[in-house]
């Protein structure tokens, strides 16, 4: 039920609880909050639970943990504890990793602390919005080209590039290979790649994830040799000129503690911090 500040002035009051049961999102709040999730999350295999207040990501076949996480969690106030192992035990007992995420409203309050207690490791995320009209340049010697998936050598070199950052397995190369071709072409390409170069070496990768209003901007990488080149501001600008160019006027991110300064000095604006917590069963370790 939408309720308009008419509905709300010929008699709904602020103490109608059909109407405080609703949650109001900002819609950027919501682009800042759904950037990450789309297709490139999805095995042939994965499950998608998303009922009870719950979103979350389980994917038999594989370790990886883009593949299997709680994006929203929704645990009851009694016997939390038992919930939590409940859960947890649906992944471990497949020898499965998960990616607990814990926002400032996430309930039960201390939950972030509970997962520590269970070994997890944790991490900042800080969430970003920008309008994709930044004046932001790329840097001369920082090349940076949009992939065309059918040009051969351009989208091997962001393979060859994204599989030796995260140290695929073979099947999970293969997977990401087939996976990202099928999401980059055809009439509505979901995603967007790039692959930098400097003096004509592979520099790094990044991609863009194409939504309705909105571009979501993830997986930027760069090789130690050249991150002193300016690779990061120009996938960014190279991003936004992408999205401009497609009349997108929104794009998001998010990023550790270490980018937010550079991303916060480029022109985005911070919208919330959340944390993320990897929980890994016996069998795999952390």
């Amino acid at each position: 039920m939408n309720v308009s500040t008419s509905q709300l002035r010929d008699g709904a009051s602020l103490d109608d609880r059909s109407i405080l049961s609703k949650r109001f999102v900002p819609h950027e709040l919501e682009i800042a909050l759904n950037g990450p999730i789309g297709p490139q999350r999805l095995r042939e295999d994965t499950v998608v639970i998303n009922e009870n207040g719950w979103f979350r990501f389980l994917t038999p076949s594989s370790t990886v943990l883009l593949y299997n996480e709680i994006v929203f969690s929704n645990l009851s106030e009694r016997d939390t504890d038992r919930e939590i192992a409940e859960i947890l035990a649906e992944y471990h007992n497949r020898n499965l990793p998960v990616t607990w995420c814990v926002y400032p409203w996430t309930l039960p309050g201390n939950l972030g602390e509970r997962l520590l207690a269970l070994g997890a490791k944790e991490s900042v995320i800080v969430t970003f919005l920008g309008d994709t009209a930044l004046p932001l340049q790329m840097v001369e010697g920082a090349d940076v080209t949009l992939v065309d998936p059918e040009s051969k050598d351009d989208f091997e070199a962001y393979m060859a590039a994204l599989i030796e950052f995260n140290k695929f397995s073979a099947d999970e190369a293969a997977f990401r290979r087939r996976h990202y071709y099928e999401l980059s072409t055809g009439p509505k390409p979901a995603m967007q790649l790039l692959v930098g170069r400097y003096k004509g070496a592979v520099a790094g990768c990044s991609a863009t994830m194409i939504k309705e209003d909105s571009g979501h901007m993830t997986g930027a990488y760069v090789f130690p040799a050249f991150q002193a080149h300016g690779f990061f501001q120009s996938f960014i600008a190279a991003s936004l000129k992408f999205l401009r160019e497609a009349g997108i006027k929104v794009a998001s991110g998010h990023g550790n503690e270490k980018s937010a300064p550079w991303v916060t000095r480029f022109g985005f604006r911070p919208i919330f911090q959340y944390k993320m917590y990897d929980l890994y069963p016996p069998s795999i370790g952390g």
